[in-house]
């Protein structure tokens, strides 16, 4: 009687596993280093959020500083989305009760415009897109 092997060999199986490592290795992505914008604002929302509580719980003005290419919260920096700059060096400063004065930030690519403005108040802010 004849036997028949129905097993794949070692080297079929090492074909197969390097094709599939070599798929994953391509569909991985490695964060970005600007982020686009609809990921960029909630990032944006959230650390500004943080900031003011900060403020209110620890009774300590907090500084956050709109850099050319970046926003700096404390020791955390968040990179403005891809394109983007701001050409003034600005700082808000969020006082203890989570105050903020009023004011506008704009950053630009040239072509694009966003400006997170600042109300009067809590340290509520809006972005508009131009």
């Amino acid at each position: 009687m004849k036997r028949v092997n129905r097993a794949f060999t070692l080297l079929e199986s090492l074909i197969v596993l390097s094709v599939v490592a070599s798929m994953l290795l391509i569909s991985y992505t490695i964060k970005p280093h600007h982020q686009q914008m609809t990921q960029w604002e909630p990032t944006f929302k959230s650390q500004w959020q943080q900031a003011r509580l900060t403020a209110q719980q620890t009774q300590k003005n907090v500084t956050v500083t709109f850099d050319r290419d970046a926003v700096i919260f404390d020791r955390d920096r968040l990179k403005y989305p891809k394109g983007y700059s701001n050409s003034v060096s600005t700082q808000i400063k969020i006082l203890k009760t989570g105050y903020v004065a009023p004011g506008t930030i704009t950053l630009t690519t040239g072509k694009q415009t966003i400006k997170i403005i600042f109300s009067l108040g809590g340290g509520e802010y809006r972005v508009e897109k131009a």
